[in-house]
């Protein structure tokens, strides 16, 4: 099954690919929506799948443009070799692992050479108040020590049954295990409240700029979408 539908063909082959899971907050869509802004992304594709949910809008980055938006699409930065799954609909309950499956599949069909799995889990979660509220695992163990100096991030401990538990991350745990060594994969989850989450956004951002090993931008340009989080402001006639 082809989940990808290309506007034109692309060699995807050696490019490193940023999947959002929608966990707490959806802090994992808001951080792709600033990576798309910041790096200047194209979209190349519409991904479909019987599991997720239909949707369609306006463009979500830029109000001048006349394209619409579905459930999920692929967009990528050439000269990087970066591309990201922006997801912004639900999945099917019954149907979210054969969607999972599926997307592995995929990701190893087009060749991608490593994969970032974004999540966030509530932070209460987090009872050891001194623990960093950044946490990943990675598929080589022994990079591990490395990563956790130069990105001031903390291991993901395994529980007691030897899985990742991240309670409010969405997907993101059980697509990191079923990876299943097929591609070299990173989960990276960032413990938050929910509410008003564009500074946590900001923050993943910078963070996993870091594990890209990429130079983040002075100025992180917001989408236009954002303008319209909240609405617009009260009426002055209420007060």
């Amino acid at each position: 099954m082809s989940l990808l539908k290309f506007k034109t063909p692309i060699d995807l082959a050696g490019y490193t690919l940023v999947v959002p899971s929608v966990s707490v907050g959806n802090v994992p869509q808001l951080t792709v929506d600033l990576l798309v802004m910041s790096l200047k992304m194209e979209n190349v594709a519409t991904l479909w799948h019987p599991g997720l949910t239909a949707c369609v809008g306006t463009d979500p980055f830029y109000c001048d443009v006349t394209a619409v938006s579905t459930a999920c699409e692929l967009y990528i930065n050439k000269e990087l070799k970066i591309a990201t799954i922006q997801l912004r609909s639900s999945i099917e309950t019954k149907l979210v692992l054969k969607f999972l499956n599926d997307l592995i599949d995929c990701i190893v069909q087009l060749k991608f050479q490593r994969v970032f799995i974004l999540g966030t889990g509530f932070d209460y979660e987090l009872h050891n108040i001194s623990n960093k509220n950044f946490l990943y695992f990675v598929t080589s163990a022994g990079d591990s020590e490395e990563i956790s100096k130069s990105t001031s991030s903390k291991v993901l401990e395994l529980d007691y049954n030897g899985k990742h538990t991240v309670r409010g991350s969405g997907f993101a745990t059980k697509l990191y295990e079923i990876t299943n060594n097929q591609v070299n994969a990173t989960l990276l989850i960032k413990y938050i409240s929910e509410g008003e989450n564009i500074h946590d956004a900001q923050q993943f951002l910078h963070k996993l700029f870091q594990f890209l090993e990429f130079k983040a931008p002075s100025v992180i340009p917001f989408p236009s979408s954002w303008h319209y989080i909240y609405g617009g402001p009260p009426p002055e006639g209420i007060f």
